[in-house]
């Protein structure tokens, strides 16, 4: 499990969007363990700056590609 940012395309037809998710590192014994790791307080932060994202620390979570199929509608 993981958290990730990515933007939706504004044109209609599919799209293919790949989305590049990371999580909060958790303590040496929670890796170790792998019992499910931290999860952020303020999942908010997500949708932060990328400066906000600096303070955490952080391992990426892999990426997840998603298709999606955009109609516009009074555009």
């Amino acid at each position: 499990a993981g958290y990730g940012v990515c933007h939706v395309p504004s044109a209609p037809g599919c799209h293919r969007v790949t989305c590049v998710t990371w999580r909060p590192r958790g303590t040496r014994a929670q890796r170790l363990l792998g019992t499910g790791g931290p999860q952020l307080r303020v999942p908010e932060v997500t949708a932060a700056g990328a400066g906000d994202r600096f303070r955490l620390s952080t391992e990426s979570a892999g990426t997840v590609t998603l298709q999606l199929g955009v109609v516009t509608r009074n555009m």
